[in-house]
């Protein structure tokens, strides 16, 4: 066999070596491609799911929502007795404080002119 022989078998065997790797990515590929494949059969199914769920879980936020303010509704009258009570309050303890401040400006003023 003459040196040409020899590299012309050497290039098969390279290109039999290449075909199969190539072979065998490929296959490898192909099983990628069903797999997603698979999973994107899957999504329009599952994002049926997840607006069906988020569509329930607003009609129960709505609820609780008109609940909580129905309830508000129904404490707002407390409310405004709890700022009347302490408006009157202040109404009642300012003039009283101001009493106090002046009756301790006197006393003040008075025992800074005993000790002059």
């Amino acid at each position: 066999m003459s040196l040409t022989g020899i590299g012309v078998v050497l290039i098969g065997i390279a290109f039999l070596v290449i075909a199969v790797y190539a072979a065998w990515t490929l296959n490898n590929l192909a099983n990628v491609l069903r797999g997603i494949e698979k999973t994107v059969e899957q999504m329009p199914q599952q994002l049926d799911d997840i607006f069906r769920e988020t569509g329930q879980m607003l009609n129960h936020t709505n609820v609780t929502i008109s609940e909580v303010n129905d309830k508000l509704h129904t404490l707002s009258p407390l409310f405004y007795m709890v700022n009347d009570v302490g408006e009157m309050s202040r109404k009642l303890t300012t003039p009283l404080a101001r009493f106090s401040m002046n009756k301790r400006q006197k006393t003040d003023s008075k025992s800074e002119t005993n000790e002059k």
